[in-house]
């Protein structure tokens, strides 16, 4: 199958490539079915996350322990179920971020991140109860903490 990517033209991808996200996004509940690509073919610390049904939707998500490597989201067993893992092991995070010039000025979103069953590709976007954790975190402050 062909996708024309908005950041990356068109891609040739199989069904076994396809993440599949039960009800959507928050505010695009109606795609479901998206084509992960990454920026960098070494890591995942920042994928295009392309929509199958529209193509010219497409969220830049980050690999959240990349940049704020003491993350710990608390899944819920109901969130666990739902996505059918085994154990929390089999999931995967990433978290939606909005890129600003410059990059320093870009957010990410750590209090929803999108949860991803590894072994089945079923994935939810998933609301955390730590209030640590908020909806704009500005990279610039994640990397300060970093430093310090």
């Amino acid at each position: 199958m062909i996708i024309n990517a908005k950041y990356f033209g068109e891609i040739s991808y199989e069904e076994n490539d396809i993440i599949q996200i039960m009800d959507g996004l928050f505010g695009f509940e109606s795609c479901t079915r998206y084509l992960p690509l990454p920026f960098n073919a070494e890591n995942d610390s920042m994928i295009s996350l392309q929509s199958l049904e529209d193509e010219s939707l497409s969220f830049i998500v980050m690999n959240p322990f990349m940049i704020c490597p003491d993350y710990a989201p608390e899944l819920s067993e109901k969130d666990l179920k739902e996505l059918e893992a085994s154990s929390h092991d089999d999931i995967s995070y990433y978290v939606i971020s909005v890129i600003h010039d410059p990059i320093e000025d870009s957010t990410v979103n750590l209090r929803a991140p999108l949860a991803v069953n590894a072994i089945n590709r079923k994935a939810k976007q998933v609301m955390l109860e730590q209030p640590k954790y908020t909806f704009r975190h500005k990279l610039s402050d994640l990397s300060k903490k970093e430093g310090e």
